[in-house]
């Protein structure tokens, strides 16, 4: 029977457990593997720095926002939020 097609099946073939700090190469052979640095020693890339600050979110501005929905002076244009959700659900044409 022919696997590379799905045809057939295949029974699971049993592997031993998985084992920290050990790489085996392609012979099979294991080769101990260490590191030398933690992650605390580390030096702190410029992508982690800016992802360990979170989301830009202006929670002032939220909170305006929610507040003047809540007495009814913020506008909202259904059909407007509905064509701006389409829009970004639909396919650019011709890019």
């Amino acid at each position: 029977m022919d696997m590379i097609s799905g045809i057939g099946s295949s029974s699971p073939s049993p592997i031993g457990p998985a084992k920290d700090g050990v790489k085996v190469d392609a012979a099979g052979a294991a080769i101990a593997v260490s590191t030398t640095k933690t992650d605390k020693e580390m030096p702190m890339t410029l992508v982690a720095a800016i992802a360990e600050l979170g989301p830009p979110v202006d929670t002032d501005k939220i909170q305006a926002i929610r507040q003047a929905i809540a007495q009814g002076r913020y506008p909202i244009d259904a059909k407007s939020i509905a064509d701006k959700m389409i829009a970004l659900d639909l396919p650019k044409v011709g890019r």
